[in-house]
C-alpha cells in the first residue's frame, strides 16, 4: 500500500542567490523517497511502478511518466534575468527526439520572506510590441516598459506562460510550475555567470512567445477563508492555503490525482489509512491518489501549501 511519501530536497547554487528543488521529476533532476518502503527510490521510479495508484488515472492518462508538477524554494540575493518561458504547444513544438520530457510553463509565486522595499517584475507596464521591446534591449532601456510590482511577505503571483518577469533580491518564494526547465532570457544585466562569461540570452526566442498586453492586476487578490484559502485555481494546478491549529480532514476522491503539501510554518501529522507520516516545516509531502481519505493532524498553528494537478 503506498503512503504519504517525504523527499530529500535538491540544492542548485545560482549566480544570484539559492535554489532549492523540493520536488522534481524532471530529467536527471529526480527527487528521492526519504521515508518508508520507498526509500531511497527516485520519484520516476516509485511513477514506473505504480503509475495511475500515484498520480491518478487521469493524469497518468495524459502525463504518462513524466510528473507534471515541479515545486521550489527561490531565495534571491541578487535581481534573476527578465525572462519568459513557452506555453505548452510551443514547448512540445520545439521538442526533438532524445530531449528531456518537459511541458511549457505556468508557474506561480508565493512569498515567504521579502526585505524592504523588495519587488518583482510581472508583466509590461503597457501594451507593447515585438518591434519596441527589440529596440529597446537594444537602446538598454528594457526595464522603462516592465512593470515592477512591490510585494511583501504571504503575497501571491500567478505567472501564466508568456508572460515576462523576474524576482529581484531580497525576496524568497515557493514556486509551483508545470514540470519545465524551459527559460528565455531576455535581459540580464550584463552578468557575467558562474564561469565569468555573460550568460547566454535568448532574444529571438522570448519575442517569439511573449504576451504583449499590460498586467493591470498582477498580484492575486487573496480572501482569508481559514482553515483553507484558495490561492490559484489554473489549468494546471490548484493550490490552497492550509492554515490551522486543529485536525483537518482531507477528501481527494473527487479529484483524481495527487496532492502535494509544502510545509512552510509549523509540524503536523499526516494520518492515512494503514498509518501516519510527520511533516515538518519545509519538508515536502506527495499524497498518492490512491490516498483520498487524509486526516491532518498540526502541532500548534500550522501553515501548508496544498497543490492538485488539474487535468
Amino acid at each position: 500500500m503506498l503512503y504519504p511519501l517525504l523527499f530529500k530536497t535538491i540544492t542548485k547554487p545560482k549566480v544570484w542567490g539559492k535554489e532549492a528543488w523540493l520536488l522534481s521529476g524532471y530529467g536527471d533532476d529526480q527527487s528521492v523517497v526519504a521515508n518508508g518502503f520507498l526509500k531511497g527510490n527516485t520519484l520516476g521510479e516509485a511513477l514506473e511502478i505504480y503509475m495511475d495508484e500515484l498520480v491518478g488515472g487521469k493524469v497518468y492518462d495524459r502525463y504518462g511518466q513524466l510528473f507534471p508538477l515541479l515545486f521550489k524554494v527561490i531565495d534571491a540575493h541578487d535581481n534573476l534575468s527578465i525572462q519568459v518561458h513557452p506555453n505548452d504547444e510551443q514547448a512540445a513544438a520545439m521538442q526533438s527526439d532524445g530531449d528531456v520530457a518537459q511541458l511549457g510553463k505556468t508557474e506561480m509565486w508565493v512569498v515567504t520572506k521579502a526585505h524592504k522595499d523588495a519587488s518583482i517584475v510581472l508583466g509590461f507596464a503597457r501594451q507593447t510590441s515585438a518591434e519596441e521591446v527589440n529596440n529597446s534591449l537594444s537602446a538598454n532601456t528594457v526595464m522603462d516598459l516592465l512593470q515592477v510590482v512591490p510585494v511583501k511577505k504571504d503575497d501571491v503571483a500567478l505567472i501564466p506562460a508568456g508572460t515576462v518577469h523576474a524576482l529581484r533580491k531580497g525576496t524568497q518564494v515557493v514556486e509551483i510550475q508545470e514540470t519545465s526547465d524551459i527559460t528565455f532570457r531576455l535581459y540580464d544585466y550584463n552578468r557575467p555567470g558562474t564561469d565569468g562569461r555573460l550568460r547566454e540570452l535568448h532574444i529571438p526566442q522570448a519575442l517569439q512567445v511573449l504576451h504583449y498586453e499590460a498586467m493591470p492586476q498582477p498580484l492575486i487578490q487573496q480572501k482569508d477563508t481559514r482553515p483553507v484559502t484558495e490561492l490559484v485555481n489554473d489549468p494546471h494546478f490548484t493550490t490552497n492555503r492550509l492554515r490551522f491549529d486543529q485536525p483537518l480532514q482531507r477528501d481527494y476522491a473527487r479529484y483524481d490525482t495527487f496532492a502535494v503539501y509544502v510545509c512552510l510554518n509549523g509540524a503536523a501529522e499526516i494520518e492515512y489509512e494503514g498509518g501516519s507520516v510527520p511533516l515538518k516545516a519545509m519538508q515536502t509531502c506527495l499524497i498518492p491518489a490512491s490516498l483520498p481519505d487524509i486526516r491532518i493532524v498540526p502541532k500548534g498553528e500550522c501553515d501548508i501549501l496544498e497543490t492538485l494537478c488539474n487535468v
